[in-house]
């Protein structure tokens, strides 16, 4: 009998353990978010990546990804950051307008055929975005894509008055700075044939990066005695001034370019009008997100987050070459340590983009997965090396500006005769100038482009003759050897 009751005692105690080791497992990483945002990883996720993949793997032929409804988040710290459930909205897999997703194929992630030269782009602000955006009007201008754009205008509003695509034609390409509006977005750039995508970055390094690009840091660096203060002091001199108009309710333009600024980019503010509580509102947000993006870029993957898009869109390495703009290793100033109580408060703040981001970081970690993390590595590697010998061969470079391009950059002779190097350091709005005149003269073809330019360019000039050659080059070029001509 006294037997009996001890292996009952044991079985129960056993139990027990089981039972708190696994409900420790499930919430310690949610409770360690606050003070280590890159490392939280939900358990339902990981759970929700391996049932895609058996369903991918099951039918191959099926577009859709699947979601499954996953449990909600435990909160963090109460009256801090709540993360959100995963709540994925129902598709309609006959649908072709809602269609999107990848069938896993060989190596990677392979796109359904006819959405690789269609593809939009939501340019957020302070993700490097400078960056990005010139690969892709380079990729547009060696095959003569049609743009989502506004004449010779570098802010795009879709709702507005739009350049017409060349005779015959679609709309291939939306890069240009602009909101993201699906309704209309859907109309110029049907789901069933386009690549939806975008890029986020953690809101820390987001928030550091547009308190000094916006001025904010220099404006109130001072005390009322103007004795200087560190960073910290002056973030935390800001959140005081200015708590009342921090909140996410707030959706005005000036708040928002600092705090939960990738929301503002990619459509909140609508969710705001509906009616419920604000994390209701945060969780339809994310899920519509979660409809509408084949692929979500992250910047600070963003090598890496690169090469799956080039694996999904079937592109050539040459395709994703870069060269870093606006880039500095530290634009705040030498004490730009952060206490913990400051970061709380930059994740309390910036409580929509944190959700926002916790979830897209869980869908790229899938990806990863999928496509395998040993290759990735692999990839990206090998990428890292083929670009920056490109760019060394494009440019001459001072020793004390090796970082990222300057005025200081020389052409090499390789750099002259190569014109997508010099592609690839122009500021993008004279790039967006210069796709809206190829467009509206059909590449310098059109017999009435004269006539076009008056129409739409107004008071901006035609491109000079060095320009037009550049562009006419680089289409030629491509139209003789592609992408994997010798560079040599």
């Amino acid at each position: 009998m006294r037997l009996e009751k001890l292996l009952s005692l044991i079985i129960i105690t056993v139990c027990l353990v089981t039972f708190f080791y696994s409900i420790s497992g499930y919430l310690s990483p949610v409770t360690d978010y606050v003070s280590r945002p890159d490392d939280f990883i939900s358990n339902d996720l990981i759970s929700l990546q391996r049932n895609k993949i058996a369903v991918q793997q099951r039918d191959s032929d099926t577009s859709m990804i699947k979601f499954k409804k996953a449990q909600d988040y435990a909160a963090a710290d109460a009256g801090e950051i709540s993360m959100p459930p995963v709540r994925t909205p129902k598709p309609t897999i006959g649908d072709k307008s809602a269609s999107k997703g990848f069938s896993i194929v060989g190596e990677g992630l392979r796109v359904p055929k006819g959405k690789d030269k269609n593809f939009l782009f939501i340019k957020t602000h302070k993700c490097g975005t400078s960056t990005l955006v010139n690969m892709f009007y380079l990729f547009g201008i060696r095959r003569r894509l049609n743009f989502v754009t506004q004449p010779w205008n570098r802010w795009l509003d879709v709702e507005a008055t739009l350049l017409p695509p060349r005779s015959g034609g679609h709309y291939n390409f939306q890069i240009a700075h602009a909101k993201f509006k699906p309704d209309r977005q859907h109309e110029l750039l049907p789901k069933f044939r386009t690549f939806y995508t975008t890029i986020i970055r953690s809101p820390l390094k987001r928030f550091n990066s547009a308190f000094a690009y916006y001025g904010i840091d220099r404006h109130n660096k001072h005390d009322e005695k103007g004795k200087e203060l560190s960073l910290d002091e002056t973030i935390n001199k800001w959140f005081d001034m200015n708590e009342a108009n921090l909140q996410p309710t707030n959706t005005s333009c000036a708040v928002q370019n600092v705090v939960n600024g990738l929301s503002f980019d990619l459509g909140f503010p609508k969710y705001m009008e509906r009616n419920g509580t604000l994390q209701e509102k945060i969780d339809d947000f994310i899920a519509d997100l979660a409809q509408e993006f084949d692929y979500v870029l992250l910047t600070d993957y963003f090598d890496e987050s690169l090469v799956l898009l080039k694996e999904q869109m079937g592109w050539k390495m040459q395709d994703i070459f870069f060269m870093k703009r606006f880039y500095t290793t530290d634009r705040s100033r030498k004490d730009s340590r952060l206490s913990q109580r400051t970061i709380d408060r930059i994740f309390k703040y910036n409580v929509v983009d944190v959700q926002l981001y916790n979830f897209f970081h869980q869908m790229y970690k899938m990806k990863v997965r999928a496509y395998g993390k040993e290759l990735l590595d692999q990839k990206t590697a090998e990428f890292r090396r083929l670009r920056l010998e490109f760019e060394n061969r494009c440019f001459n470079k001072p020793e004390d500006h090796l970082a990222s391009f300057n005025k200081e950059w020389t052409l090499t002779e390789f750099g002259e005769r190569e014109k997508s190097c010099t592609v690839l350091h122009m500021r993008d709005v004279v790039l967006d100038f210069y796709i809206s005149e190829l467009q509206v003269t059909e590449d310098f073809r059109s017999p009435n482009a004269d006539e076009m330019m008056k129409k739409w360019a107004g008071k901006h000039n035609p491109m000079e003759e060095d320009e037009r050659d550049l562009v006419m080059t680089i289409q030629e070029d491509f139209d003789g050897h592609g992408v994997d001509q010798d560079i040599s």
